[in-house]
């Protein structure tokens, strides 16, 4: 016990650490860490005071954003300490998709994408599992936004839909999405080539136009690959303005903002599964970019529908009072009156 509880409190110092890390970066990254620290937070004290089973719930939750934060940029580096954890680790006694989340969550993606797609192949996987469970989510997630590599994600979905057991609504979103991969513009998503807020502006717009439905997943591939630019281009616009003391230009903060409302589209309709959804956080950043500018009331109307219906609407016209704080201060932001009604 003593020792769990030590390598608890090393995990929560260094949780700390990333949050200050987390601030100097991309809207996203700084939630994640912010997330992380909470959940370790939690896992500890619960341990501490002996109730295991809600400490283990929090430290398996914590493992959401380390996964979620992985996905988010292209990555060819390996690391070492992943080929030691991984070793000390039983991870075969994991399921398939647990395992390939954990993959992901040491940096191990070309092994992560083998295991998808090893599961694809099966026939003792439905492919209606395959997609009601997420593993093609997060196939395509790691698979267009880590690796940058289209032409795989086409090769094994076009074999997925050579099985005679696909339902038909899969095997036209197959086909959807094995269109939209051949329609990418190659050279343009590299990680090579410099991300640009007005194409991933416009896979978001045509995602949201293929995106019909219940569920709006036929875009997917559009939303994706304009998540990767999107968020590149923010870290991009964020590095270049570090140890620079001149005020940000009109363009330098409508960009920002344009490229934070729709990463914020996207991961409200797109996201799901293990990945954390962002799309609030992205919202108020939008917003808090540039405050009077032509994204910010469109940001807005958003995230309070968001609160709205997720608290008032569920459970009565008021809102925590920390909302109502967040709401009033963007308002105040963007020169926008106080609603009719709120909480003294």
């Amino acid at each position: 016990r003593a020792r769990v509880l030590e390598s608890l409190e090393r995990l929560d110092l260094a949780a700390t650490a990333l949050e200050h890390h987390g601030r100097i970066r991309e809207a996203g990254f700084d939630e994640l860490a912010l997330s992380l620290g909470r959940d370790l937070r939690q896992a500890r004290e619960h341990y501490r005071r002996g109730d295991y089973a809600e400490s283990r719930f929090f430290l398996a939750g914590s493992l959401q954003n380390c996964v979620s934060c992985h996905v988010r940029l292209p990555s060819e580096n390996t690391f070492a300490f992943a080929e030691e954890l991984t070793a000390n680790v039983e991870i075969e006694s994991l399921d398939p998709r647990e395992r390939a989340w954990f993959l992901v969550m040491v940096r191990r993606f070309e092994e992560a994408l083998a295991l998808w797609e090893a599961m694809m192949a099966d026939p003792e996987v439905p492919p209606g599992q395959l997609d009601g469970s997420g593993v093609l989510v997060d196939y395509l997630n790691v698979a267009l936004r880590v690796q940058m590599d289209p032409k795989r994600a086409r090769k094994h979905l076009a074999r997925l839909a050579t099985r005679n057991d696909l339902p038909v609504y899969l095997s036209h979103r197959l086909q959807s999405w094995r269109d939209a991969l051949e329609g990418l513009d190659l050279e343009r998503i590299t990680a090579n080539a410099p991300p640009s807020v007005e194409h991933g502006a416009r896979l978001a717009q045509q995602a949201g136009q293929l995106a019909k439905g219940p569920y709006g997943r036929d875009g997917l591939v559009q939303d994706l690959v304009a998540a990767s630019q999107l968020v590149r281009f923010l870290e991009e616009d964020r590095a270049s303005m570090r140890g620079v003391t001149r005020n940000r230009t009109s363009k330098e903060k409508s960009d920002a903002a344009r490229a934070y409302y729709w990463l914020a589209i996207v991961e409200a309709r797109s996201l799901d599964g293990f990945w954390i959804n962002l799309s609030e956080r992205h919202f108020e950043a939008a917003i808090r970019s540039d405050p009077r500018g032509p994204f910010a009331e469109r940001a807005y109307t958003h995230l309070e529908e968001n609160h709205v219906l997720g608290f008032g609407g569920a459970s009565g016209e008021h809102l925590p009072a920390d909302v109502w704080t967040q709401l009033h201060e963007l308002r105040e932001l963007m020169g926008l009156a106080e609603p009719a009604h709120s909480i003294p």
